[in-house]
């Protein structure tokens, strides 16, 4: 059912035929029913058991919940339910919404909570009740599209298909629990992860590698190394036990729970339970810091590893994301990395800046090593760099800035450095001085190209003095604000912190370059001074650059 709103309804004729509800209403609905106007629409369809708009609905199904919860001595889970949008799906379900209770027998509370919220949840869309701490009860809530005169009828019919969902579930649980998770590593090569890339235990053999690789050399906490190889390795082996091929939805929670089972510390179990998160790149999103307990460091690891593997693998196997084609859910596993990225401080208390580049190199070895390509795919950088930039604009920020921190340094972009250079960048934008900067540095840009990289690097290293070849005044006025301002920006980049102090030095440049490009013609038919004031620019670039390509910032060039 579409919900109509009186102001979106244009002209109704009196040809207009629309249909009660099936099986309730003031009358039968018998054949369909000609209306003229809005109101007469409306008032038809209610006497015909519709509720026609969905605000009516919601507040029905929300106020039904609350009154059951509350006459079975406890509240919905709420938390659960929103967290599966399970609320806001329900009233697109109905058309007459009608809240009812049910039971289960109480010897399923024994089952973990997971088990039993998935089977209401997913399966059946019912809403689970919670008691006082929080604990469930034998109670669930259901919204149908009947009258409340079959509610007895319906509510046993739901508890019994609960029931039965119930059994099964119990049966999983315990049989499940038969095996190690350890001992079921060679199932592992069974289930296959890509064509090209092997089985989900050549993932995890990966994964392993990986993680630890970042918990020795990204977080410098070798310390934590033990406990990242147990969990990576152990991560995926969930995936073949009897509950998640029931419950898919509960891949890596139930690997957490059977790991905690055996008993697995704390690390471990609740890193195998969160590794697939987070899935969106909201700051509020899933994990938060106190779901993750001691398993920050871990969890960072494991999850970072997991991301990437897929990321870079897929790309390497020739999958690409297509227009709205994402099979393989690649745009939902940046989205999460970047999360886990620029979060670090939040979720795990450390403020390491791992570039793009250091991390899709680490895990590009392990496919080349197994035979892939050694060139990174560049489909992959661009891809990556987009995700990024959507993650940014998500938190607020706008695009031309998002594109001024994050197009300059392309897979060398550190993630968290974006975000700080974000927090602090709106301060300085409007200034006359970084404006005027920003304006002449699309000119630094297109001039600095005529000198390559590579004749620029070679210069710099054999002949690092420009003194001798500099003889006008607004020259020699900009080498000497590049020498004084150069080492603080750059101490500032090196430190990733105080970005306010780089881009006030950086708007400080605004006159000098002016003048510089006003009173000195760089293109001159000397070879060796047009090289040394292309030098002179390129280095104004190349320090420019390490904090934003400002030129991004002009108003009006936001395409």
């Amino acid at each position: 059912l579409e919900d109509v709103e009186c102001a979106d309804v244009k002209e109704i004729t009196a040809s207009n035929i629309t249909y009660g509800h099936r099986f309730i209403g003031q009358m039968q609905p018998g054949p369909g029913i000609t209306v003229g106007s809005f109101t007469e629409y409306s008032g038809q369809l209610a006497q015909r058991g519709v509720g026609l708009s969905r605000l009516e609905r919601t507040d029905i199904i929300q106020k039904g919940l609350v009154e059951r919860a509350s006459a079975h001595g406890g509240t919905i889970d709420s938390e659960a339910a929103s967290q599966s949008a399970l609320l806001e799906e329900v009233p697109d379900l109905v058309e007459c919404p009608n809240v009812i209770s049910g039971s289960f027998s109480e010897e399923f509370l024994t089952l973990p909570p997971e088990v039993l919220k998935t089977t209401m949840i997913h399966h059946q869309h019912f809403v689970p009740v919670v008691g006082k701490n929080h604990e469930l009860k034998s109670t669930f809530l259901a919204v149908t599209n009947t009258s409340s005169a079959n509610a007895d009828r319906v509510a046993n019919n739901a508890s019994r298909v609960l029931e039965a969902r119930l059994r099964d579930a119990r049966f999983f649980w315990d049989a499940d629990r038969q095996t190690k998770l350890e001992t079921r590593l060679n199932r592992l090569d069974t289930l296959l992860f890509h064509k090209n890339l092997g089985s989900y235990k050549d993932k995890t053999v990966r994964m392993e590698r990986l993680s630890v690789w970042i918990a020795e050399e990204v977080l410098q906490k070798p310390d934590i190394a033990k406990d990242v190889a147990t969990a990576a390795r152990l991560s995926k082996t969930d995936l073949t036990t009897e509950m998640v091929g029931e419950f898919p939805e509960l891949q890596g929670v139930m690997g957490g729970i059977y790991a905690r089972e055996e008993g697995q510390s704390e690390q471990t179990w609740r890193t195998i339970y969160h590794h697939y998160l987070p899935v969106g790149p909201e700051k509020g999103a899933r994990p938060t810091r106190a779901e993750l307990g001691s398993a920050g460091l871990v969890w960072v690891a494991v999850a970072l590893a997991d991301k990437l593997d897929t990321i870079v693998g897929m790309f390497s196997a020739g999958e690409r994301p297509t227009g709205s084609r994402d099979p393989f859910g690649l745009r939902r596993q940046a989205h999460g990395l970047f999360k886990i990225l620029i979060d670090l401080p939040d979720l795990a208390g450390v403020t390491v800046r791992p570039s793009i580049s250091e991390l899709t190199f680490a895990a590009h070895e392990l496919f080349t090593a197994a035979g892939h390509s050694k060139e990174l795919p560049e489909e992959m950088h661009d891809f990556l760099i987009e995700r990024l930039q959507h993650v940014l604009q998500q938190r607020g920020y706008d695009i031309r800035n998002v594109r001024a921190v994050t197009k300059s340094l392309r897979s060398n972009v550190k993630p968290l450095d974006a975000l700080r250079k974000l927090e602090v960048l709106p301060e300085f934008t409007e200034s006359t001085e970084f404006q005027q900067l920003a304006i002449a540095f699309k000119r630094v840009r297109n001039i600095a190209c005529e000198l390559p990289d590579a004749e620029f690097e070679l210069a710099e290293r054999d002949d690092p003095d420009l003194r001798k070849f500099l003889n006008e005044d607004a020259e020699r006025r900009l080498l000497q604000e590049l020498e004084q301002r150069g080492p603080i920006i750059n101490n500032v980049i090196m430190a990733g912190e105080d970005y306010r102090t780089g881009f006030a030095e950086a708007a400080r440049f605004g006159p000098v370059v002016d003048q510089f490009f006003s009173e000195v013609f760089v293109m001159v038919e000397d070879v060796a001074l047009r090289r040394a004031r292309l030098r002179l620019v390129k280095r104004l670039e190349r320090l420019i650059l390490n904090l934003a390509d400002i030129s991004e910032v002009v108003p009006g060039d936001d395409t």
